[in-house]
């Protein structure tokens, strides 16, 4: 098994870089800074905020929108898995 690489720059026609915004102690992220799609045939799987001491990983599914909202835990990492395209990190 190999570890996944994330990709930070996007090239491609949809957006798949999670945005991150912190509004009244809340961390938002979103999927691109144009939604993305979120059909069976090409969707986000999860989004992951990774800090030093937690991890929270979200599962979504075709149909939802590519958007959490968590408490602000501080500085973290945050990833997207897309099906067809693989690991994104903002």
């Amino acid at each position: 098994m190999e570890p996944l690489q994330p990709n930070t720059v996007d090239a491609s026609k949809e957006k798949h870089v999670p945005v991150v915004k912190r509004e009244n102690g809340k961390l938002i992220v979103e999927v691109g800074s144009v939604a993305h799609p979120m059909t069976a045939e090409h969707h986000i799987e999860w989004i992951a905020i990774v800090g030093e001491d937690y991890t929270q990983r979200v599962s979504l599914k075709p149909g939802d929108e590519p958007k959490v909202i968590v408490c602000d835990m501080g500085e973290a990492k945050v990833y997207a898995y897309c099906n067809l395209h693989g690991l994104w990190m903002a």
